[in-house]
């Protein structure tokens, strides 16, 4: 008995189904771990079986791809190589945000690449860097040592294995969606991927993308819907002042963590704006990170839990689609739309992506004359107060300014940068680890609350009607629960709307997407669409039904809503408010000399089409050296950033030699 047992123990094991069935439970279960952040991810199995069979699978299935292939344990490797690079990643991903790893996030490695220096020292980077080479040589190497399937390759009957997965495992999606044992929108992308597994998530996050098609979208219900939000709308008489609206990044009132005391309140300045002003929290579509979600919500209305999980419309619709938007909207009534972001502008492609939001001018931090910066290098948010104001001295119209901090942002280092020290201490943060990293963050809170009380002065001064509407983008990159807050939500921040000429208040808890609509309802604006229908639908049965509705028209869809043709066009985006210009140059000894306006550090000389290094004396003029200017030259001034994208370049210049 014992001998006939061995021999088919033996067959077995070298079933190719076999094969995949035991490791795509392996992976599974090491993949859990990763996503769990804790080996308490062994136990799915017997938590979620059902769901835990499932994902692993949805990993068979990759894995069966080995059938059609000659290499198939190479085949094998490299799948579960990929698979475990996934995990991993998601792994040190949510060591720094509380946002798990998508498909979407490939979308955004070269913002990636920028910030971390910031998250990771060079002995780090250095490692990892190494490390994937290492895989990679691994990978190459085995790819010519391992073995080669001897056998004759009955290529229909793979072919058919491989289908049969295919189609078991469409069949088990749909059946675990039609039980409502998964779903295929998330609205809460983190506990998604601890309920409904990591291989399903982030399949999800590579499959879909948009917004899927309502069952009930028609000409008829968009004309029905469009109906029920114009029906009784008249234009109020509205005061049309200055709208400023100023996220603020990873910005909250620490004094909402329980069970912490300060040397000294942090932000004394907002909570006395809270006091006395409109104010509620928002629920914001992120937490840690995800910047650029809360800004298209708050700009467009539109809801991020509509489209694809962890999906940035910003690096997807947004390429190549104008968009319905407060700034298009607010244009149409003699407005003059203004982005200001003291950070690069092509992070997250701000500088493609505000052209399709109707802006007129953008100005990133290459159009700033930036002298102060914190500890991890980024611009501290005082100079917005200079640039919001010079925003609105710049044009002779009403103005909408949508202003972008980055003073907060993380990483916030674990021990304390050389030559800092906090003024404001904390006692009681509930990670004790991470408690010099919350001192750092809590004072660069109170530089940031220091400039909100700057900008609300100065603003104070003008004489003409303004509204500032401040809000944090998410709260920040700190393992945060919702027990560890007094307001029991890690997706809510909070806003205030600040004005200078005794707006009545109203104190209201509001959805990113609904607060631009709130705003200008206070104020008798009711232009746009998207607009009308959370002033007049909010509440409603079908409130968010109908909004994903209308969303699908508007991107995706027939734009019936419009009659059929998307009225929104790309700006011509000027970038900086200040024009920057060249008025004169000279030659002297070796060098010459450029005069003008409005150069800074980011300024670069261009003659012939051929770059030339420069030195900035200051604003209004630039040094060459090695180089003397012939008659007829023509010179330009390119502005670009550290990762040398060209922004704006100048008139071409023609030097002509004196006489």
């Amino acid at each position: 008995m014992k001998e006939k047992l061995k021999p088919f123990v033996k067959r077995k094991l070298q079933s190719e189904l076999l094969q995949i069935a035991l490791i795509g439970i392996i992976l599974n279960l090491i993949i859990e771990c990763l996503s769990r952040r804790s080996l308490m991810g062994v136990l799915t199995p017997f938590t979620n079986p059902i769901i835990f069979i499932y994902n692993a699978f949805i990993i068979m299935t990759t894995l069966s791809l080995a059938l059609l292939i000659k290499k198939k344990i190479f085949t094998y490797t490299l799948v579960s190589v990929l698979w475990l690079a996934c995990g991993i990643t998601d792994f040190v991903v949510l060591a720094a945000r509380k946002t798990p790893f998508t498909a979407m996030d490939l979308y955004l490695i070269k913002d990636a690449i920028k910030i971390i220096p910031i998250y990771m020292n060079t002995f780090q980077i250095g490692a990892t860097i190494l490390g994937i080479v290492l895989v990679i040589v691994a990978l190459v190497i085995w790819w010519f040592k391992s073995p080669i399937y001897k056998g004759k390759m009955n290529y229909f009957r793979s072919a058919a294995k491989f289908g049969i997965m295919a189609a078991g495992l469409t069949l088990a999606t749909n059946a675990l969606l039609l039980n409502s044992m998964l779903e295929d929108n998330f609205g809460n992308l983190g506990n998604a991927y601890k309920q409904y597994g990591f291989a399903y998530c982030f399949s999800c996050s590579v499959l879909s993308r948009g917004i899927s098609k309502p069952d009930n979208y028609s000409v008829e219900s968009i004309q029905q819907l469009k109906a029920q939000i114009e029906s009784n709308s008249t234009e109020k008489e509205n005061e049309q002042p200055n709208i400023i609206f100023l996220q603020l990044e990873s910005f909250m009132d620490p004094n909402l963590i329980k069970g912490v005391t300060f040397s000294e309140n942090p932000v004394p300045n907002f909570e006395e704006l809270i006091k006395n002003y409109s104010c509620g929290y928002l629920w914001v579509p992120c937490v840690g990170a995800g910047t650029a979600n809360t800004e298209f919500e708050v700009q467009t209305g539109m809801n991020i839990d509509d489209f694809g999980p962890g999906e940035y419309p910003y690096r997807t619709v947004m390429q190549s689609t104008a968009c319905e938007s407060t700034a298009y909207n607010l244009k149409k009534l003699g407005y003059t739309a203004e982005a200001i972001h003291n950070n690069d502008a092509t992070f997250y492609d701000r500088y493609k992506v505000f052209a399709n939001l109707g802006y007129d001018t953008f100005t990133s931090i290459e159009f700033m004359n930036v002298t102060e910066k914190t500890p991890t290098g980024w611009a501290k948010d005082k100079i917005l107060t200079s640039q919001i104001t010079q925003a609105l001295d710049s044009t002779q119209t009403k103005d909408y300014v949508y202003s972008i901090s980055v003073q907060g942002h993380g990483d916030y280092p674990s021990t304390f940068p050389a030559g800092f020290t906090p003024k404001i201490t904390a006692q009681g943060f509930f990670d004790l680890d991470a408690t010099q990293a919350f001192d750092y963050y809590i004072n660069q809170l109170n530089e940031m609350d220091t400039f909100i009380k700057e900008l609300t002065d100065e603003l104070s001064k003008r004489d003409e009607k303004t509204i500032l509407v401040l809000y944090g983008d998410h709260l920040p990159g700190f393992s945060f629960e919702n027990e560890n807050l007094k307001n029991a939500d890690i997706y809510q921040t909070q806003y205030v709307i600040w004005d200078n000429y005794g707006l009545p208040g109203r104190d209201l808890s509001l959805q990113a997407y609904q607060l631009s609509a709130h705003v200008l309802d206070k104020i008798g604006i009711t232009e746009g669409i998207v607009t009308k229908f959370h002033q007049k639908q909010m509440g409603t049965a079908n409130y968010l039904k109908d909004l994903k509705l209308l969303e699908y028209d508007l991107l995706y869809g027939d734009c019936d809503a419009y009659n059929g043709i998307n009225p929104f066009k790309p700006t011509i985006l000027q970038m900086g408010t200040n024009k920057i210009s060249v008025e004169k140059a000279y030659n002297y000894k070796d060098y010459f000399c450029i005069e003008g306006s409005n150069f800074n550090d980011f300024s670069v000389v261009m003659v012939n089409g051929k770059e030339y290094s420069t030195e900035v004396i200051n604003g209004d003029l630039l040094k060459v050296k090695d180089y003397n200017l012939k008659d007829s030259d023509i010179i330009y001034i390119i502005q670009r950033g550290e990762d040398k994208i060209e922004l704006s370049r100048t008139k071409g210049f023609l030097y002509k030699k004196s006489p």
